[in-house]
């Protein structure tokens, strides 16, 4: 497909190449949203700093969901997405509690409880191990530094895009090796 075929392609087009593998197909529908989407979080929280984290928060439930969304309505989808996103920040900045998809660890729970906690986060860092580096990089630098996307990209001197789609597969195998290691 040339670049011309790809800035073209439908949505849903997109999405399948992407789902095929085809980072190309993520790069350009990247490059057709987040200039939109980063403006209309601006518009909604009125901070900068904070629309970026809001883009950022929108494209990580993107790819993870991804698999489930018509491609013929993504872009509604999107600005979907990326407004919870911001009001999940809203909140956050109003000291609320945020539920979020995953149960948080107990912060006094008791000996069992404590155990089993544990257990399940050597489990998971077993797990992670198990990664290719690239995506372990991703995955380390996201969620146990912190670190936004783009720094990440920085860091390992690849495209935004690339270190998104490297998020996106890394969680997709880890679920896949959680479920495996649970049955």
């Amino acid at each position: 497909m040339s670049s011309v075929d790809y800035e073209r392609a439908g949505d849903g087009h997109l999405v399948t190449r992407f789902q095929a593998g085809d980072e190309r197909a993520l790069k350009t529908l990247l490059e057709r949203y987040e200039s939109p989407l980063y403006q209309f979080l601006v518009g909604i929280l009125r901070d900068p700093h904070q629309a970026e984290d809001a883009l950022q928060d929108t494209w990580c439930r993107a790819l993870q969901h991804l698999d489930s969304v018509d491609g013929g309505h993504l872009r509604g989808w999107l600005f979907t997405v990326a407004y919870h996103q911001a009001m999940l920040v809203k909140r956050r900045h109003k000291g609320q509690a945020i539920s979020l998809d995953v149960p948080l660890a107990d912060p006094n729970p008791g000996p069992e409880a404590a155990l089993e906690q544990q257990e399940d986060f050597a489990r998971l860092k077993k797990l992670i191990d198990h990664l290719p580096v690239q995506q372990r990089e991703v995955i380390l630098q996201r969620i146990y530094e912190g670190k936004r996307f783009r720094e990440i990209a920085d860091t390992l001197a690849c495209p935004l895009n690339t270190a998104l789609a490297r998020m996106h597969e890394g969680v997709k195998k880890l679920k896949l090796l959680w479920g495996q290691n649970h049955e």
